[in-house]
């Protein structure tokens, strides 16, 4: 069994209550804002991928990582973190239940591809690109978030699930887009 770990849920940046040092880091799941602490920030935010990392992003990946960041508790962290839907272990052998459950929502301004590279396509922001992948997950990326479901999206696109968790976490590192909770059918 091959598993991924990816964060659910939406940055919203850190939130200070007051004058004081006293703050949360708040992430956008569904209509909720949930807050964490900087520990639980720092797992949640991990679990996007390192940008220039291309390996397959598990549990074990992480607690490594975590491990030399010294968090504490670490594993205890990544437990809570699941059991409250912010983060989510998937099986890349039976991804359609996740997929049904999640929606991958674009947060970059898309690029398109160049004349010199006719195959890779792009997204980041008005002054540089920050992310190249195929044409079909671009075309997902582009018209998603007009899906209640990341398993719709994928069948409406003729994208194949698992393959599009695997390149995932590059276009979620640098925040070129985020998973949130599906809506229903017919909702936005």
């Amino acid at each position: 069994m091959s598993t991924l770990m990816f964060p659910i849920g939406q940055c919203l940046g850190t939130y200070y209550a007051d004058a004081e040092d006293v703050h949360v880091q708040q992430v956008r799941l569904g209509w909720e804002i949930v807050e964490l602490g900087d520990e639980e920030f720092a797992v949640w935010a991990l679990a996007h991928g390192l940008a220039e990392n291309r390996d397959p992003w598990d549990r074990a990946r992480m607690t490594a990582l975590l491990a030399g960041r010294k968090i504490q508790d670490a594993a205890l962290l990544i437990e809570s973190l699941l059991s409250r839907t912010l983060l989510a272990e998937v099986d890349l052998d039976a991804p359609a239940d996740f997929a049904a459950r999640h929606r991958l929502l674009p947060l970059h301004i898309g690029h398109g591809n160049s004349l010199e590279v006719t195959t890779v396509f792009t997204t980041g922001t008005t002054a540089q690109s920050l992310v190249g992948m195929t044409r079909t997950l671009y075309d997902l990326w582009l018209w998603c978030h007009l899906s209640p479901s990341l398993l719709i999206a994928c069948q409406e696109r003729h994208a194949d699930v698992g393959a599009v968790l695997t390149a995932l976490h590059p276009l979620l590192a640098s925040g070129a887009a985020c998973l949130d909770i599906a809506v229903p059918e017919g909702g936005s």
